[in-house]
């Protein structure tokens, strides 16, 4: 069933009467810091704009960027368009900015909504920023290649079963997909298995390895700060603590 504008208006209100946030709960078990302690002073200030706008044939929808393999941080993944904010932006601005330069169409914000918990990633040392908004349908996507290799629209009516479905183990049904040169991603069930290198000076020194909670939407595997901000919203709009 499509979310209906009346739950749009409770996002709204929910994420603006000033009581704490219910914690994101897709938490990878190599969280690096993200949610152990604060970010690091120096880290980069960053926003993403998690935009809905209202389409004809699946409701209210939120666009998602597929990343490049070739880039230098989080390559392959799925995430919020955004990036980091330069001198003299609010974190609005820089949040629509980036909408506009990585998906090549200007968001017409209707409705600012407000914004979910900062999270801290340390794999590129950026605090993000998530801004909330209602936009109008928007022009045909004109995406960056060099950020986008693929616009996702994620329905905002799928949000609900992250709000009652357990992250366990599956044995069945598992898979891998090479990412990178050193990385490689496989999911079984709803928990994805990251390996990563290690890089001292240039050389490989060591393995990571670690599970991360997903969202699987269509053949893509949602995790990290991308599934934590987008399991915040799904409790605030069904309104769980």
């Amino acid at each position: 069933m499509p979310v209906s504008r009346t739950e749009i208006d409770r996002i709204k209100a929910r994420l603006g009467d000033g009581t704490t946030l219910p914690r994101p709960r897709l938490v990878p078990e190599l969280s690096y810091g993200r949610h152990r302690g604060p970010a690091r002073p120096q880290s980069r200030l960053a926003a993403v704009a998690v935009a809905l706008y209202h389409c004809p044939t699946q409701g209210w929808v939120i666009p998602l960027t597929l990343r490049p393999l070739n880039l230098q941080h989080h390559a392959g993944q799925v995430c919020l368009p955004g990036g980091r904010v330069e001198a003299g932006e609010t974190i609005f601005e820089a949040a629509f900015r980036e909408f506009r330069e990585e998906l090549g169409v200007d968001a017409k914000v209707t409705n600012f909504c407000g914004q979910l918990s900062p999270q801290y990633v340390y794999a590129s040392d950026n605090l993000v920023h998530p801004v909330v908004a209602v936009i109008e349908h928007p022009q045909p996507w004109k995406p960056d290649p060099v950020e986008v290799s693929q616009v996702i629209t994620l329905p905002l009516s799928q949000l609900e079963t992250l709000v009652t479905e357990t992250f366990s183990e599956n044995n069945g049904g598992s898979f891998s997909r090479k990412t990178t040169g050193s990385s490689r991603v496989k999911s079984q069930g709803h928990q994805v298995i990251k390996q990563r290198g290690v890089v001292v000076n240039s050389a490989e020194v060591d393995q990571l390895r670690f599970r991360a909670p997903v969202l699987t939407h269509q053949e893509h595997q949602i995790w990290g700060a991308t599934a934590l901000i987008l399991d915040q919203l799904a409790r605030v709009l069904h309104d769980r603590k």
